[in-house]
């Protein structure tokens, strides 16, 4: 597909086919995860949502390869949700710890939450970890809803995502439950790509362009029929 002209030119990624290798990697084995969860588990569709709520867009990422501007761009809109949806549970902006889909409530359970994820780390390091991990989710959150410094924010977050899904994995959890290394793949995936349709970068790319490349000199802005 032809990009537009207001779509900022984005140097090709040389990872790319390993980033979309890898994502039909994490699709195929989310994929297993979910069919053996729901026939040979009886665990039902409803309690699956999440992983199903990214594996489906993702899924037309690595059909597309990318190459659907607009495709790519509503995927950064979910994931920027999960991040902030998530800043937002432990601010106790959706309810106090014990309400219906609240997982922490306020920042004191989940800085327990992420001494549980990280049981390896020093009881000491734990807030600030905790403080850490709030503050990049807040950062690519909004970089990725609004569209700024796509490819870096894109990175960031599939780092994150990474070391979330392996920190859970090391203490015992599922990081399938939520699809973590599906949407840390994707977000890579998704960095070599132009994900740029109503975004920050594109209206900065326009007003680029639109820009002269020179500033008038004295004699032009005297004498402009010269």
């Amino acid at each position: 597909m032809k990009p537009s002209a207001d779509a900022p030119i984005q140097t090709p990624a040389p990872y790319k086919p390993y980033a979309f290798a890898l994502l039909w990697l994490a699709l195929i084995a989310q994929a297993i995860w979910i069919v053996l969860n729901h026939f040979s588990l009886h665990q039902p569709w409803s309690s699956m949502s999440y992983p199903l709520t990214y594996a489906v867009p993702f899924l037309f990422l690595a059909v597309t390869y990318g190459r659907v501007r607009w495709i790519a761009s509503l995927l950064r809109l979910p994931v920027a949700a999960a991040f902030l949806d998530a800043v937002a549970d432990r601010l106790g902006f959706l309810g106090p710890h014990g309400t219906a889909g609240v997982a922490w409530g306020d920042f004191t359970h989940f800085i327990a939450y992420t001494g549980m994820l990280n049981p390896f780390m020093p009881h000491a390091t734990i807030p600030a970890l905790a403080v850490v991990a709030t503050l990049c989710e807040i950062t690519f959150g909004i970089c990725l809803l609004l569209g700024i410094r796509l490819r870096i924010a894109a990175i960031g977050a599939a780092a994150l995502l990474f070391l979330f899904g392996t920190a859970m994995t090391a203490a015992g959890f599922s990081q399938f439950s939520y699809g973590v290394y599906l949407m840390s793949a994707g977000m890579l995936a998704l960095s070599t790509v132009n994900a740029s349709l109503f975004s920050v970068d594109a209206i900065m790319h326009r007003e680029k362009r639109e820009s002269p490349t020179q500033p008038l000199t004295l004699n032009e802005v005297v004498h402009p029929e010269n």
